[in-house]
Order: C-alpha cells, then structure tokens, then sequence
C-alpha cells in the first residue's frame, strides 16, 4: 500500500503542477522559468497567500517517494508524479486552496465590498464576472418557480446563490469546491437554501434538480464535457441548465470559437446531441473587465489603508490581464438547454 500524501505534499504537487499553466502569466512570469525552490513558494503564496502552509517537508517527503526529482536548483515532477498530480488536480484542486484563501480575505475587507458594489451594482462578495443586470438577464432567460429546486454549481460562499433565492422563491442547493466558502455559505439561515462541499469533476447527487445553474464556474471543470454531462443525468424531465460562459482566444485563426454556437461548451452540447439557445453579451463581458481594472486603479490605496493589498493585487491582476485582452479576441453567452 503506498504511503498517503501529506496536506503539504499535495500543495506541492497543485503547484508545481500549475507552475507553467496561465496562472504564471497572470504573475507576468515566463512559463519557461525554473522551478526553483524559492520560485514555487513565490507562486503558492501569490495564490494561496497566508494559507500556505511550510512546505519544507514536502520536498523531500515527494522526492523520497519517487515524485519529485532535483536538477541543480530547479525541481520537476517524475511521471509518477505528473500521474498522480492529475489525478489531485481532478479530486482536491488547485482551485480549492486558491478559493479557500480568496473568501478568508475577501469577506473581511471593506474596501472589497465597496469594489463589489461599484462593480457589480450590489455586494455579493463576486468573484467571478456576472453582475446583478446579468442575473436579472439570466433569471428572465430562465424563468425558475417558487416551487421548484435547482443547483448552484460553484457557489461560492453563498451570497448570490442567496440573492437568486430571494427573487425567485425556489429552493437551492449551493455546491463548491471550497470548504472555506461553504463554511461561510453556512451562516446563512434561510429554509430555501443548503450547502455542500462539492467537486464538479464528481458530480453525484441521490435527488434530481428542476434547474442548474453555473455562473462562471465551467471554466475550472477537469473535463467540461464529463461536467456537463453529468448536469444533464441530474435534471428532471423538463429542466433547465444554464450558465454564462467566455470564450477566450489567442489567434485569429481561433475565431470560429467566438461564435455562440461554437464555443467549447456549445460544441459539447452539440458533439452530446443537445440543442440549446443562447444570448450574447459580449460587450457587457469587454465593459466589466474594464471597470474592475479602473475600479481597481482607484481603489488602491483603500485596500493598502486597510492592509488588504494581498487581495487587491489578487483582484488586480486578473482584472488587468483581461481588461488588456483585444477585443476581437473575447466572447461572452448566457446559455440554455431543456431537458426532454
């Protein structure tokens, strides 16, 4: 039986599994740089900021069970280590101790409420892009009864899961990766809502949902088509899955994808044999990002003032990165699929 991974160990493996990918080029970082021992701690705490625990340990810990191997400075995962980063990065995720750090900062910061707010015309402690008007947009696509019951995939700590309860009426279940969010998503004391830790990646749920909802969350899905399969064998005869999603590309032979029947999500639904309608709103997307950075811009020395410029460069960074992206080069849809 093999030794079980520490909690350190598999941080480690999360981020020098994602030590290339684009969340370096958020950094400004090259992909190609070395992963050096300073250069990997450098990263995990840009991502997983006071969270990350000391990982001193765990690099001899993977080193003596075959996963990790040094040359001069730099370390590399061997490909049993590549192997089973894949399969940490499907189960546990990069994104759930990203995500845990994110709503440990986040709900403690006043000037991110106010950033919420400006933004996103309400504070719901947003992460992600869909706006209050894109929520109104999204329930007037998908109209959802009183009596009814749908998911919410990657909820997040709960706030806009509890924002579409209270126009709606329906009951919600939130699910999301994070155990730091659902801890939070717990405080809330409405009979309409509950809360579970959850992976996408393994979807399961014993009932069947009226509608699902994800808003912005397809996009940290292992497999997107596995994911949204698996939503489709969770609706009731008649339900709704629904979503926003962007395309993002980087060449213009790439524009094809910017189509909204041809992004990568409409092509699984297309490939899966599932008709679905959809709405552009792209240039509400291109507006978004723009404001965030700007808000951002403005809003700096707040965050500095209340020692909460982790956060802020967290935010910014992002923001930055796609307020920049070419115009030409993005799309943004609100999906629909009825199930039969």
């Amino acid at each position: 039986m093999k030794e079980p991974l520490t909690s350190e160990e598999k941080q480690l493996l999360l981020l020098l599994g994602w030590f290339r990918r684009h969340y370096a080029l958020y950094l400004g970082l090259s992909r190609e740089r070395p992963a050096t021992r300073k250069g990997i701690l450098e990263f995990g705490r840009a991502w997983f900021g006071k969270r990350l625990p000391d990982l001193e340990p765990a690099f001899s810990g993977l080193q003596q069970k075959g996963l990790l191997r040094q040359k001069d400075e730099a370390f590399e995962l061997t490909e049993a280590g590549s192997a089973t980063f894949q399969r940490l990065d499907a189960s546990e995720t990069f994104y759930r101790y990203e995500y845990d750090n994110f709503f440990s900062l986040s709900e403690k910061s006043a000037a991110h409420a106010l950033f919420c707010e400006r933004v996103y015309g309400e504070n719901l402690n947003q992460h992600g892009l869909a706006d209050v008007q894109e929520l109104r947009q999204l329930l007037a696509f998908v109209p959802i009864r009183n009596e009814s019951s749908g998911l919410d995939l990657g909820c997040g700590n709960g706030r806009i899961t509890a924002w579409l309860q209270r126009q709606t009426g329906a009951r919600f279940l939130g699910v999301d990766i994070s155990p730091e969010a659902i801890r939070r998503a717990h405080q809330a004391s409405n009979p309409g809502l509950e809360f579970r830790v959850g992976n996408m990646n393994e979807l399961s749920f014993s009932e069947r949902f009226d509608f699902i909802l994800s808003i912005d969350t397809l996009y940290y899905a292992a497999s997107l088509k596995h994911t949204v399969e698996a939503c489709l064998s969770h609706l009731r005869p008649g339900g709704a899955f629904a979503c926003f999603f962007s395309q993002w590309i980087s060449e213009e032979g790439e524009k094809p994808l910017l189509e909204g029947d041809n992004t990568a999500l409409a092509q699984v639904f297309t490939g899966l044999g599932q008709p679905f309608e959809f709405q552009d709103i792209s240039r509400q997307g291109h507006r978004h990002w723009r404001l965030k950075r700007d808000v951002l811009l403005e809003m700096r020395p707040a965050f500095e003032a209340e020692g909460s410029l982790a956060l802020w460069h967290y935010r910014f960074r992002e923001a930055n990165r796609y307020a920049e992206w070419p115009e030409g080069h993005y799309a943004r849809f609100i999906y629909r699929f009825r199930a039969k």
